[in-house]
């Protein structure tokens, strides 16, 4: 009987690791960062539309907005 405990992943050496494994992984990891790109993209984009849509405002009106 073994008694030493269960080898983890983060354990494992990629050397070592499954090819099908190994390109999941790739796969996965790939996918998060293109999600996270874009996003910070969408945040971006947001961030000038709102201030695109202020400046228009500020232009039609005497109102203006204060700014910080």
């Amino acid at each position: 009987m073994n008694t030493e405990p269960p080898e983890s992943l983060e354990d494992r050496s990629v050397e070592h690791e499954n090819p099908v494994v190994g390109w999941a992984r790739a796969v996965v990891f790939g996918v998060r960062d293109t999600a996270e790109h874009m996003l910070d993209e969408g945040r971006r984009g947001a961030r000038e539309a709102r201030e695109e849509g202020w400046q228009r405002f500020d232009d039609k009106t005497r109102n203006r907005r204060k700014h910080d």
